[in-house]
């Protein structure tokens, strides 16, 4: 209809798109693009800063308006577009849009990703979970079924570069915070049960149904490779990296998930080493780990209890188990 608009977004996941005009009156766009972004961030943060503190994911919301002229006053590069019918937009990853329309009109669009979308993808996860926002798909299961699927697409050598530099970065990232978690007293129960593996040949109904069965209190990421649990809650887990904001129990009532087993893991790991070569030693598993108590700052989260405050809580407990197994230590 006459001036119905769409406002400022970018693509879930970061993903680009493609949009046609089918009929009817034209479409006005108004984009900037992904190297830009941060601009245009800046400005919603100075005009929007009451609303962001409320809606922490408020950028990925579509519901924001912002005049082009104020943002072209404050030197955000835009552009501008009018789509007739039979033509195509495509947006880039990151880039933001917004436009409306001069009458009534009939259009389509769909999400794609080319293979150096992968860098971007990082991005858009990192953002999520910084902004407590669930992903539409699982990064860690899009990658994890690229990786998979790597000798069936034909992909150019530095996109399957970039993606095996980003599992290698998922997997180092896990290990390293699993072995934090279980220094910390986390307890290992990997030989008591085992959930159900992952299935990374596709991603279909079951294993997106079973995704939202695994979410991260937190910071709303898909827990794909490990969790946390407790044992004051059956459904509430986190991601390793947020252990210490699971709840206010001791770590020795917590314990780990694992969805693919640490040898699983290290296989992988020496495959990704042989085709990309070691990480440098300065790094090795000292990758920074992003996060953690940013995320619970932004989003308002309790605190975690200190470690004289566990151990307080430890002692006033009786040695704590799982239903269905035995007293003592795991």
């Amino acid at each position: 209809m006459l001036f119905a608009t769409f406002p400022w977004h970018n693509e879930d996941n970061y993903f680009e798109s493609i949009n046609y005009h089918h009929t009817g009156a034209p479409k006005q766009w108004y984009g900037i693009p992904g190297s830009e972004a941060a601009r245009f961030e800046d400005v919603v943060r100075r005009f929007h800063k009451q609303r962001l503190l409320e809606v922490p994911d408020l950028l990925h919301r579509i519901n924001l308006q912002i005049s082009p002229a104020k943002l072209a006053a404050l030197e955000v590069p835009i552009h501008r577009i009018c789509q007739n019918p039979g033509e195509f937009v495509v947006t880039f990853p990151q880039a933001f849009h917004g436009g409306f329309s001069y009458g009534f009109n009939c259009g389509e669009a769909v999400n794609f990703a080319t293979p150096d979308w992968v860098q971007h993808a990082r991005v858009a996860n990192e953002r999520y979970r910084r902004s407590g926002r669930l992903a539409v798909i699982s990064h860690d299961r899009l990658m994890f079924t690229l990786r998979a699927n790597e000798g069936r697409d034909t992909i150019d050598g530095q996109a399957r570069t970039i993606l095996r530099e980003e599992l290698r970065r998922l997997v180092v990232e896990d290990l390293k915070l699993r072995d934090a978690a279980y220094a910390s007293g986390v307890r290992d129960i990997s030989k008591l049960c085992t959930p159900p593996a992952n299935k990374t040949d596709v991603i279909n109904i079951a294993a997106t149904t079973y995704d939202d069965k695994r979410i991260c209190i937190a910071c709303q990421h898909t827990c794909f490779l490990s969790a946390v649990g407790c044992e004051c809650s059956k459904k509430d887990i986190v991601c390793l990296r947020h252990v210490a904001y699971s709840c206010q129990c001791p770590n020795s009532m917590k314990y780990m998930i694992e969805w693919e087993s640490r040898d699983a893991l290290e296989a992988l790991l020496k495959e990704l080493d042989a085709e990309l070569g070691p990480l440098p030693k300065k790094r090795g598993r000292d990758l920074p780990i992003p996060g953690g108590a940013q995320v619970a700052e932004d989003r308002g989260l309790d605190p975690p209890p200190s470690l004289e405050e566990q151990a307080r809580m430890a002692s006033a407990l009786a040695t704590p188990r799982l239903p269905g197994t035995t007293a003592g230590p795991l």
